[in-house]
C-alpha cells in the first residue's frame, strides 16, 4: 500500500487487542476441553458432556482471565514485528 500512512502506536496496540479477543475466542474452548480431558475421557466425550450439563458457554468459562493473559503478549509482539520488520527492511514506519 504505497500510498497510506503508518499505523500509529495506539492503532497497533488496538489491532493487536483485537487479534488478541480473535484468537481467545476460537482456541478457548479446545482448551477447556484439553484440560478436562486430564481426567481420562476422549475429547468428544468431554465436550458432549459438559455442554449437556452447563450448556455450550461452558466451553468459553475463564474466557478473560485468559484474555487478560494473552493480550499483552499479543500487542507487544505484533507492535514489536513491525517495528522491526521496519527497521530491517528500512521502511517508514520504524522507530
Amino acid at each position: 500500500m504505497p500510498d497510506s500512512k503508518p499505523l500509529s502506536l495506539v492503532e497497533r496496540g488496538g489491532l493487536g487487542a483485537a487479534a488478541g479477543i480473535f484468537t481467545t475466542f476460537f482456541t478457548h474452548p479446545f482448551d477447556v476441553i484439553r484440560v478436562q480431558m486430564q481426567v481420562g475421557v476422549s475429547a468428544l466425550e468431554c465436550a458432549r458432556t459438559s455442554v449437556a450439563a452447563d450448556g455450550v458457554l461452558v466451553l468459553w468459562r475463564g474466557f478473560v482471565p485468559a484474555f487478560v493473559k494473552l493480550a499483552p503478549y499479543t500487542v507487544i509482539s505484533l507492535t514489536m514485528l513491525e517495528k522491526f520488520t521496519a527497521l530491517y527492511t528500512g521502511g517508514a514506519s520504524a522507530l
